[in-house]
């Protein structure tokens, strides 16, 4: 209900509605819808931290840039794996007092992880001295947005889809002239820069690791 109507327009009776439990059965496990908003941004904050792999100088594990890369790539999949709850947490809604709350301690957890990393970067010789607050900030500014917009585009295709294949499967009308091959079909949308996870996940680190670290990536 949250990714439909957004936290602020939410009440505990649509999500009772929509789970088809009794009113009795909710409050048995919650006191209030900030304490369901709480609970989704812990869970959406352990997949994140479970998707992420401690950088090894071991040669067995690959140079530590490939590290990253691959920590970015699995990042950005995991959100995907879990879309609704993600949409949920980035979306700029219009949330109370107690719920921003909740929320800014979520990001703040998120700065804490990225400039852990850097910090290890550090250690490892292959990130400059910086301050780490402001890249932990920068860094997940930039990752909201991109996160952001990779979902809204998601949602799009998916609202898109279903009519251009209505559209595809009338026939043309006589005053509707066809290109050879087309035969009325839409053509689909081009593909954005946000369509391919792994294209964003790169360019993330690219801008991050030229930005922060002394080594390439190339």
């Amino acid at each position: 209900m949250f990714k439909e109507k957004g936290y602020h327009a939410t009440s505990v009776g649509d999500i009772i509605d929509a789970a088809r439990i009794a009113r009795g059965t909710f409050y048995l496990y919650f006191t209030s819808k900030r304490e369901i908003f709480a609970a989704l941004s812990a869970g959406f904050l352990a997949v994140i931290r479970g998707s992420v792999r401690k950088i090894s100088l071991d040669p067995a594990e690959g140079e530590p840039l490939a590290q990253m890369r691959a920590n970015f790539r699995r990042v950005i999949h995991t959100v995907l794996q879990h879309e609704d709850l993600a949409t949920i947490v980035l979306r700029d809604d219009a949330l109370d007092a107690e719920a921003r709350a909740q929320l800014d301690l979520f990001y703040e957890q998120v700065i804490g992880l990225i400039g852990q990393a850097v910090r290890v970067g550090h250690r490892l010789g292959i990130a400059r001295e910086c301050d780490e607050t402001i890249i932990a900030v920068s860094a997940l500014g930039a990752l909201k947005e991109i996160l952001t917009r990779m979902l809204a585009g998601r949602r799009a295709t998916s609202t898109a889809l279903p009519a251009l294949a209505s559209e595809a499967s009338e026939p043309p009308t006589s005053t509707e002239a066809s290109e050879p091959g087309e035969l009325g079909v839409a053509s689909a949308a081009p593909p954005t820069p946000f369509a391919d996870p792994d294209r964003l996940a790169d360019e993330l680190l690219r801008f991050f690791v030229r930005g922060v670290f002394t080594q390439d990536t190339r």
